[in-house]
């Protein structure tokens, strides 16, 4: 069977590319990265989860917490607060990067691997490393750099779709909102602050719909 590498977080955004990537026959390999975010409980239970629930041959789970000691970021640094509600803290230096960096290592130890997978949505792109021009660049970096199995290639497969319609995507994959995950801020209760509380809310109310997994402190 081909396979593919999954970039999984349990967020909405994520778990939808796993759907697609399973509807397109696809033996799905998950990876999942320890950053030092403030949300890492609730993400390795939620992707724990999807990684049984779309049978995930494979669920690595990597060690990538210098990224966050390095700090400047609201996602990983404790002294910075989203109350200031300042989108641009939801920027990690360079993570996507370091991500699909992983996974293309991993993508090489196997040539069954066909594609790298990976949520990206559409802009205005607060995080550069989520446009088009970066899975791009990453694309080209990959063909360049692979000594074997170079012909992997990355894909982000919702990098034209806003929330609203990345909404509507996933109900259409029956993806099971409910336990998905999108507050940054921590892993208990959505803050209902962060720019990723504030977007999966006012995308549902677009849409008229309750969302199912979500009860804000504010």
């Amino acid at each position: 069977m081909k396979k593919a590498i999954i970039t999984i977080s349990g967020g909405i955004d994520s778990t939808l590319t796993a759907a697609i990537a399973k509807s397109r026959g696809y033996g799905l390999y998950f990876l999942t990265v320890n950053y030092g975010q403030k949300n890492l409980a609730r993400e390795l239970a939620n992707t724990s989860y999807f990684a049984s629930y779309y049978g995930a041959e494979k669920h690595k789970v990597i060690d990538m917490t210098w990224l966050g000691e390095l700090g400047k970021s609201g996602m990983t640094d404790a002294d910075i607060s989203f109350n200031e509600r300042d989108d641009d803290l939801i920027y990690v230096p360079f993570r996507n990067a370091c991500i699909l960096a992983a996974a293309i290592a991993w993508a090489e130890t196997d040539p069954d691997v066909e594609k790298i997978f990976i949520g990206s949505e559409a802009g205005p792109w607060i995080c550069p490393d989520n446009s088009p021009e970066f899975i791009a660049m990453m694309n080209e970096l990959a063909s360049k750099a692979m000594k074997t199995n170079n012909s992997v290639t990355i894909e982000a497969p919702l990098n034209y779709l806003d929330k609203p319609g990345i909404i509507k995507t996933a109900l259409e994959y029956k993806v099971p909102l409910e336990h998905t995950w999108t507050c940054v801020a921590n892993a208990s209760k959505p803050c209902g602050i962060c720019q990723p509380c504030r977007n999966r809310r006012e995308a549902f109310e677009s849409l008229g719909l309750l969302d199912p997994a979500t009860n804000f402190e504010s």
